[in-house]
């Protein structure tokens, strides 16, 4: 999936998909949309070829936490009300705290993108 493009995109579609059908003004579900927001603009980023500074492992952590969040069958199956998305919320918060650092100088990159425009 890393290598194909298409599939990439199609994920990112998913994603976003899953993540209107939520529609919760619910605080975990704010933190986990800003999640989100962040790994897809890096995945975008990756495609486009806009920002090459990512390590094969952080490309594989952030397309497995997208995978995570849109698969319906995981460790708490998502059609159990409210604690079906508890173990997407905790897998996302898990991979972005340990990519923490790409984050950071993803966002430091877009900044300096920012003011260059």
């Amino acid at each position: 999936m890393v290598s194909n493009s298409e599939k990439m995109k199609a994920l990112i579609m998913r994603v976003g998909d899953k993540f209107k059908m939520l529609d919760s003004p619910s605080k975990g579900f704010g933190i986990l949309r800003d999640h989100l927001q962040i790994l897809v603009r890096m995945v975008k980023s990756h495609i486009t070829g806009n920002y090459q500074s990512f390590s094969a492992s952080t490309i594989f952590l952030i397309i497995f936490a997208l995978v995570y969040f849109i698969t319906p069958m995981d460790l708490i199956p998502d059609f159990i009300p409210v604690l079906g998305f508890s173990d997407d919320v905790s897998m996302v918060l898990l991979i972005t705290r340990k990519l923490r650092q790409d984050i950071k100088k993803f966002e430091e990159w877009g900044k300096e993108q920012a003011e260059k425009d």
